[in-house]
């Protein structure tokens, strides 16, 4: 992700943390200020169309009630100074506006729904519904920028299912795909919610856990596995687990490399009996 979207994310992550109090507020400071500038200014100028910043923003940001409420406001400011002579013509002009402060609001917060549609359909695995590995990657290419800001820890585990291929073709591709899904939602239920899960590939996924050093990722993953572990007591064709676990104590690191050696932790696992986690700390020592 390039610097200048995670600078707009983090622009939009803030505002949206701010709640629609604070936004509202903004978007009336706003709206006044626009106000008086329209009284200030020529009347044969028209300047209607500056009172459709406030309004769409405060729908994106604290929805449409409050964007329709605001459309409100706006077209009063707008009519105190700017409507004169003919009643008719006011009340005509005074309606047009209001229908055009209206309908922008509407359509900006009926953009905002299906670009959020849109996203978490392009960024999520429509399988088991954890992230894909671009939506993984980004979000956690953020939590590391944050990481190496605050100089917080964070844990990678890359867990990955034994004997999968033998669910499939002893109990058929449908009983993987629901084992599968049964899976993320049991891994998810025992997570923050600041944690991130993705799917890297058929069956293998990726957990990360921001601020979370190597004695709290032991305390994690080991209920995940063990919950994992519980689930398998019923399904139809049970499976173990296999998972390497990387603790980064500070700095940046390239998040395919990351990714490789948490990989190559699991492997460990594989080649050493399977069903176990494997801890290990980046960089290494030796590495400095």
């Amino acid at each position: 992700m390039h610097k200048i979207e995670l600078l707009l994310l983090q622009y939009f992550e803030y505002l949206d943390s701010k709640g629609k109090i604070f936004n509202t507020v903004v978007g009336l400071l706003c709206s006044a200020g626009v106000g008086v500038f329209d009284l200030l200014s020529p009347d044969v100028v028209s300047h209607s169309f500056l009172y459709i910043l406030p309004i769409t923003f405060v729908a994106w940001f604290a929805g449409l009630r409050l964007g329709l409420a605001l459309s409100l406001v706006c077209s009063a400011l707008w009519s105190v100074n700017n409507v004169g002579g003919s009643l008719y013509i006011s009340a005509w002009n005074v309606g047009s506006t209001l229908l055009f402060f209206f309908s922008s609001a509407a359509m900006i917060h009926k953009f905002r729904d299906m670009l959020t549609n849109e996203k978490i359909l392009a960024r999520t695995d429509p399988l088991t519904g954890a992230k894909n590995l671009r939506a993984f990657s980004e979000l956690v290419e953020y939590d590391m920028l944050r990481a190496q800001r605050d100089r917080s820890p964070f844990s990678l585990a890359y867990l990955d299912l034994d004997n999968f291929k033998q669910v499939n073709d002893i109990c058929g591709h449908s009983a993987g795909d629901e084992l599968l899904t049964a899976i993320v939602t049991n891994i998810v239920a025992n997570l923050r919610k600041t944690d991130v899960v993705g799917r890297l590939g058929g069956d293998e996924f990726a957990i990360f856990l921001p601020e979370t050093d190597q004695p709290s990722a032991q305390v994690v993953l080991q209920k995940v596995n063990q919950e994992l572990t519980k689930l398998m007591v019923h399904a139809e064709c049970p499976t173990s687990f296999s998972m390497g676990v990387l603790t980064c104590e500070g700095g940046i690191h390239p998040l395919d490399k990351l990714i490789h050696y948490a990989d190559t932790l699991m492997y460990e696992v594989k080649h050493s009996g399977k069903n176990n986690i494997r801890y290990a700390i980046y960089p290494p020592d030796d590495q400095g």
